[in-house]
């Protein structure tokens, strides 16, 4: 089966996690892509402080995003009370039952304002699933996917995005996404990508000669 984004022009906002804005940060064209994204983006303080705190570990993410935000092109929220209910119960609990502060924060706020969560983890998309059913949860390659991104970067530069976000970032791929992956950047690629070589194991052996 094809895989389509599921992001549409009559998507509504998107909240980003940190996940996703460090792989679209890695591809050096994340102003140019926000740009093409249906209605408004944001993202949470706590993120942001996330990611502000990964500069203090040598990380270049926080001068890019402070940069997108300064121009505008990504929207800083903050959790109201009921969000703010709604990420404790999601940081709460054992290891398997919960999740880091920004991914909660990105899903608490989502729901709470029926907006589209954006992040690639897997535990916290089982997470949102059991605890926000109706929430959609787009990924970093629903966003590379979604047509007016694809037509803006054409198909050289789209390839070297994707190729650029899954090597400099490690972006997660999820097994119904991977055969546009590797259609984007080409098989012979795949090994230079260790977010896919889980994945890759599904590629049948070249025939011998």
């Amino acid at each position: 089966m094809t895989f389509s984004s599921c992001l549409t022009e009559q998507s509504t906002t998107l909240v980003l996690d940190s996940s996703i804005i460090i792989n679209l940060l890695a591809t050096g064209h994340a102003e140019a892509i926000l740009q093409e994204l249906p209605g408004l983006t944001c993202v949470t303080e706590t993120v942001v402080g996330e990611i502000k705190g990964g500069a203090e570990n040598g990380h270049g993410e926080s001068t890019k995003l402070l940069e997108l935000i300064d121009r505008r092109k990504l929207n800083v929220v903050e959790l109201d009370e009921e969000a703010l209910e709604r990420f404790i119960a999601i940081v709460s609990g054992s290891t398997s039952d919960s999740l880091g502060d920004g991914e909660a924060a990105t899903l608490a706020f989502a729901n709470r304002n029926g907006l589209v969560a954006a992040i690639d983890e897997k535990k916290a998309r089982r997470m949102a699933g059991e605890r926000f059913g109706s929430l959609t949860i787009a990924t970093t390659v629903d966003i590379l996917a979604y047509a007016p991104v694809v037509q803006m970067l054409g198909e050289e530069r789209l390839s070297k995005t994707v190729l650029d976000a899954l090597r400099l970032a490690r972006m997660q791929v999820w097994e119904p996404h991977f055969d546009w992956v590797v259609e984007q950047i080409g098989l012979a690629n795949v090994p230079l990508c260790p977010s896919l070589r889980r994945l890759a194991k599904r590629i049948p052996p070249a025939p011998a000669r």
